[in-house]
């Protein structure tokens, strides 16, 4: 078995499957399979990824009857994989040559971890789009909530396209689809529990490219979809606060850090209120 499974949930990614399969088949750390969890693409997509798969061995092309929702074929690219370390690749993503490599390298180096990221370059792909570098959090030196809220407030949702101790993402990413229906911020949710225990560990010499391919945005909610995502997001994150066994009166002061990371990470409480209000009287007027 190879030490390291690679899952891609795809759904019609023919404009970029390609280039996404190749920058893994490229990567300086050959010892991986990845198993596209194709969620019944009709674009041509399903053509493309079989074909790759018949030319390189460690790439397989499992095709879904019928199309599921998004978390449950991120939970599908999961459960297709057994080896100890585990990767999600969005369909539209890249990463330099030796992301894989570094990230493997951490996690052999720190055995308590359960997930290793790299700095996040953000790629607005279309005419006129920026790049954004996205670093990792200065923690060094830092220990205790200096440390957590350093972390924190600094995570990126794309940390979730780091390396997992497979384990770990199992647990993590079930409790999120069986506890939060929502797929806005459920990254993040994932993300929290490593971060609450201090099991994230970094790797700063490589990046991660998230392209911005896609027109629609498939994940936007409506504001009163958005308004109950972040009371669940809230809810699921304080009982995960609660229960690990802080020193006397430390627990407050991570509910504290918690409310300022919902309202950078999630929505804006205020504002998300605001929206909802405009939003029913958008649709009082329209009567």
């Amino acid at each position: 078995m190879a030490k390291v499974h690679i899952g891609i949930p795809t759904l019609n990614g023919a404009a970029f499957i390609s280039e996404c399969l190749a920058c893994l088949a490229n990567q300086t750390f050959q010892d991986f399979e990845v198993f596209i969890s194709d969620n019944a693409s009709t674009d041509g997509a399903s053509e493309i990824c079989a074909d790759f798969a018949r030319r390189d061995a460690r790439f397989h092309h499992l095709r879904a009857p019928a199309t599921i929702p998004w978390a449950n074929s991120f939970s599908r690219a999961l459960d297709l994989t057994s080896a100890p370390y585990f990767m999600w690749r969005a369909d539209d993503d890249l990463a330099e040559v030796d992301y894989l490599e570094r990230l493997v390298q951490q996690l052999d180096a720190h055995p308590n971890a359960e997930l290793a990221v790299a700095p996040i370059l953000r790629v607005i792909d279309k005419p006129g789009g920026a790049q954004t570098l996205f670093d990792l959090p200065d923690a060094d030196g830092l220990t205790g909530l200096e440390r957590l809220e350093r972390i924190l407030l600094g995570c990126h949702p794309s940390w979730f396209y780091g390396l997992w101790r497979r384990e770990s993402a199992r647990v993590h990413w079930g409790r999120v689809v069986e506890r939060y229906p929502f797929l806005w911020a459920s990254d993040h949710l994932a993300l929290l529990p490593p971060i609450l225990d201090d099991r994230v560990v970094f790797a700063p010499e490589t990046h991660f490219i998230q392209r911005i391919k896609r027109a629609e945005q498939v994940y936007r909610l409506p504001p009163p979809d958005l308004m109950h995502a972040r009371a669940a997001y809230s809810a699921l994150a304080r009982e995960m606060v609660r229960a690990r066994p802080w020193a006397v009166g430390e627990e407050a002061k991570v509910l504290s850090i918690l409310e300022r990371h919902i309202e950078k990470r999630v929505a804006r409480k205020w504002r998300t209120y605001n929206r909802v209000a405009e939003y029913y009287a958008k649709k009082l007027f329209r009567r």
